[in-house]
């Protein structure tokens, strides 16, 4: 299981790698601002079981994306997309007290929150099996850093809008 890296000559082994490093960082950001923020940003922001729920999964989507980073610097392609994988799990179980609380709310602003609540629950299941059968882990790393890849062309696009057309 150490060191798995198919077909490392390959243009998309060599991208997974930086893919899954991007994503161990950025859910390595999220679940840092979930611990602090209840108690250093906003104190009053969460209620009743969510005052708990959203720190502690914040914790640990910290460890698992630290965990998450060392295998993809490390080259372990498997267990860093499974890591990876559970962090999705839980950034997706912070959300799940808002949303028994407050139902799926379809306005105009909320559809991405409707589309990632139930996207990422299926992306990190199917790349995490992938993953776990070892048959394309490859594959199975674009899947889960899918999320991650998305925001970062969005970004650029809307960066290039902004530079050619003003804010």
């Amino acid at each position: 299981m150490a060191n798995v890296e198919p077909g490392s000559s390959s243009f998309f082994s060599r991208a997974a790698r930086p893919l899954l490093i991007l994503s161990g960082v950025l859910a390595a950001y999220f679940g840092l601002s979930s611990l602090l923020l209840p108690f250093f940003g906003a104190p009053n922001l969460y209620v009743g079981i969510e005052r708990w729920i959203v720190p502690v999964a914040g914790a640990l989507q910290l460890a698992a994306a630290a965990v998450a980073f060392v295998l993809a610097v490390r080259r372990e392609l498997r267990g860093a997309t499974l890591a990876v994988a559970a962090c999705w799990m839980l950034g997706w179980l912070e959300m799940l007290p808002s949303v028994v609380r407050n139902g799926l709310d379809v306005n105009a602003e909320a559809r991405l929150t409707l589309a990632s609540f139930v996207a990422l629950p299926v992306i990190a299941a199917s790349a995490a099996v992938l993953a776990w059968r070892n048959r394309h882990p490859i594959l199975a790393a674009f899947i889960v850093t899918a999320p991650t890849a998305a925001g970062v062309l969005f970004s650029f696009a809307f960066g290039i809008m902004i530079a050619m057309y003003g804010f």
